[in-house]
């Protein structure tokens, strides 16, 4: 039997005190996702156990992330290098600019 991934985006509509705190939360996973993306171009290790006993601690401390936020993060950078290896067959480093991120395979898009 085949397997089917489906990829939903979707727009979230908040009052502006809501979007205030989206926008910090979306700002502070965006910098954790810069900082596993630097590590990750220096060591070149895509394996999330070794990345989770690298930076997890870190990840919950520096950028005061919950637990689910923390493997989130790692699991967003390392699907980011596969899909860039895949692709360009050649260690780029991706750089998160743009305010989405990715929960629970959805990405959130303000």
């Amino acid at each position: 039997m085949e397997q089917m991934t489906i990829t939903a985006k979707i727009q979230i509509i908040v009052a502006e005190t809501d979007k205030v705190l989206l926008d910090e939360t979306m700002s502070v996973y965006r910098n954790a996702c810069n900082y596993v993306s630097d590590y990750v171009f220096r060591t070149h290790d895509l394996k999330q156990f070794s990345l989770n006993k690298a930076l997890y601690s870190t990840l919950r401390e520096k950028f005061n992330l919950k637990s689910q936020m923390a493997q989130s993060v790692l699991k967003t950078v390392i699907a980011r290098y596969k899909t860039i290896l895949e692709n360009q067959n050649e260690w780029i480093k991706p750089s998160f600019k743009n305010l989405s991120m990715i929960w629970f395979g959805t990405e959130i898009i303000p």
